[in-house]
């Protein structure tokens, strides 16, 4: 069963004037929604600034700390070299050395023996000497 026009036209206009009613909005209404958006904005602008400061020190602290990091690694290249370099000398003051005490082993036999015969030769003549040097006792 078809609805009467009056019907239709009535609930057309029911609608029509629930829709106009509830889309109008005051002034008031827009400007404190506004004003909370703002505040919301604001606050959020001041904490994305405190965020950069200190984003802003971090940045600094760590760049100092790379600065620092690099001359504490140009120093310990530094010392790496230096000891490479005294490992080098001391390398070839070990080998001088050892050459120096085959040198001294060499000789050690040839010493000895002029020292054993120096001893025997000069024992007999402090032997000889002493003789001759007490004086003889008359009888």
């Amino acid at each position: 069963m078809p609805l009467p026009r009056k019907s239709i036209a009535a609930v057309g206009l029911a609608v029509a004037g629930t829709l106009s009613l509830s889309a109008c909005a005051t002034e008031d209404y827009v400007d404190k929604h506004i004003a909370a958006v703002n505040a919301r904005v604001d606050q959020t602008d001041g904490r994305l600034t405190a965020l950069e400061g200190r984003v802003g020190e971090v940045s600094q602290r760590a760049d100092s700390a790379a600065a620092a990091a690099q001359s504490a690694a140009t120093a310990a290249q530094t010392a790496s070299s230096a000891a490479q370099a005294a490992s080098t000398l001391a390398q070839t003051a070990n080998t001088e050395a050892e050459r120096a005490n085959s040198r001294i082993d060499k000789w050690a036999p040839r010493v000895g023996k002029m020292w054993t015969h120096h001893k025997k030769m000069h024992g007999k003549k402090r032997k000889a000497s002493s003789k001759r040097s007490k004086p003889r006792s008359k009888k």
